[in-house]
């Protein structure tokens, strides 16, 4: 069972997803431990669109996504054990782009996602102090010279393929933390506001008690 840090996420990373599964398949997995918000498949657009064997769920909170760690890491799906963690590997509630590296923890979770051959240490070592910003440069930068070029590039530079598929997919990691965040915010400002509106009719209710009828209260009810 993979073990669960203090890492706080309603979001989990879900690995080793067979190709023949569904996305409809998945998320009834996924919905056996809890409602699930969102769930994304990262593809490959270099393999034609292909999925990339693994997932990021959104639960409604915290906990459900413990829950999940813990009750779906191993369920077989269409022949294959799932792996389950948390996605958001920090409690800071960030997700946006930040001058902070990504860290060894995060390179290391993407290199394990890696197809085929797993990046060299170096590579690892080299991605995991990039933060946000300058991962999406380097693969911009990259990219930005074309399919022929990139394709030369890599068939002259052993490890350019496996180093961007590793940039790849911590960006992607970060984009599930980036709107894993902003759902949480979205709905943190929508219930202070909920909380706001029912102060304000506690204090015209307590002045229509005290004998100070408010000229505002009928459109307020």
């Amino acid at each position: 069972m993979a073990a669960v840090s203090c890492r706080c996420s309603s979001v989990v990373f879900v690995g080793n997803v067979s190709y023949r599964a569904t996305e409809a398949e998945l998320r009834d997995a996924c919905e056996e431990i809890g409602p699930v918000e969102s769930l994304r498949l990262p593809v490959d657009e270099d393999a034609g669109n292909r999925r990339r064997g693994f997932a990021f769920v959104e639960y409604l909170d915290d906990e459900t996504a413990r829950s999940a760690c813990r009750n779906l890491d191993r369920r077989a799906l269409r022949g294959r054990a799932l792996r389950v963690d948390l996605a958001d590997l920090g409690c800071g509630g960030g997700g946006g782009e930040t001058d902070q590296p990504v860290g060894v923890e995060d390179a290391t979770h993407a290199a394990s996602l890696v197809n085929g051959a797993p990046p060299s240490a170096a590579v690892t070592a080299y991605l995991a102090g990039l933060n946000r910003r300058q991962l999406r440069e380097t693969v911009d930068a990259v990219e930005a010279q074309g399919d022929a070029a990139v394709e030369e590039m890599k068939r002259a530079y052993a490890g350019l393929a496996t180093l961007l598929e590793q940039a790849r997919i911590l960006l992607d990691i970060a984009d599930a933390d980036a709107a894993a965040a902003a759902a949480k915010r979205k709905k943190r400002g929508a219930r202070d506001h909920h909380h706001g509106r029912e102060a304000q009719l506690a204090s015209k209710l307590r002045k229509l008690n005290d004998g100070k009828p408010s000229t505002s209260m009928a459109f307020v009810l």
